[in-house]
């Protein structure tokens, strides 16, 4: 029988309420490559036929992570970025995504001045997963056509982020959406 999203989110469920924390995280990480090597799975979330988009397949009311597929039609490289208070784990199903990893080297961040240096790159092909812990700057890169899917700690539309532009060396704050509505 093969492992199922129902068997992933369990899986993690139970994980994360007893290690939220790097040993967690790691789990975790090793269960979303074990997921995608479920073909089933992989074309029923991130399939040529799916609309592109970002899918919620789940968010865990105890916890708060959230499983999300991404099928991407134009391929982009975001801008650096972190996601605040949150990890962020990416699977890739497939093409690839070149990861990039930053350190800023000015946290003054008033000054219109924010330097950042890129400290390493690597790409996740199909079945390989990567890992971004709280706070971490990155960046992502994929060709039209790319499907991966992400686990974050919380819904990241519910807390502050930041952006950078490297061109402009500056750095702005996306706020959470429920910040909006108080």
């Amino acid at each position: 029988m093969s492992y199922t999203l129902q068997d992933f989110c369990a899986e993690i469920h139970k994980i994360l309420v007893v290690e939220n924390n790097e040993d967690g995280r790691e789990k975790v990480r090793q269960r979303l490559e074990k997921l995608l090597t479920n073909e089933t799975f992989v074309e029923q979330f991130c399939g040529s036929d799916k609309p592109v988009g970002v899918h919620k397949l789940n968010e865990d009311p105890t916890t708060g992570a959230v499983v999300l597929s991404h099928v991407v039609g134009a391929g982009t490289m975001s801008p650096p970025h972190d996601h605040g208070e949150s990890w962020a784990i990416y699977g890739q199903a497939k093409e690839y995504t070149v990861m990039r990893e930053w350190d800023c080297a000015d946290h003054n961040y008033g000054d219109g001045n924010v330097t950042l240096k890129q400290t390493r790159e690597y790409r996740l092909d199909p079945g390989q997963v990567g890992l971004f812990n709280p706070g971490v700057i990155h960046s992502i890169e994929y060709p039209d056509a790319a499907r991966f899917v992400r686990v974050t700690g919380v819904d990241l539309d519910r807390i502050d982020r930041k952006a950078y532009n490297l061109k402009h060396k500056t750095v702005r704050t996306i706020r959470a959406e429920s910040a909006d509505q108080a």
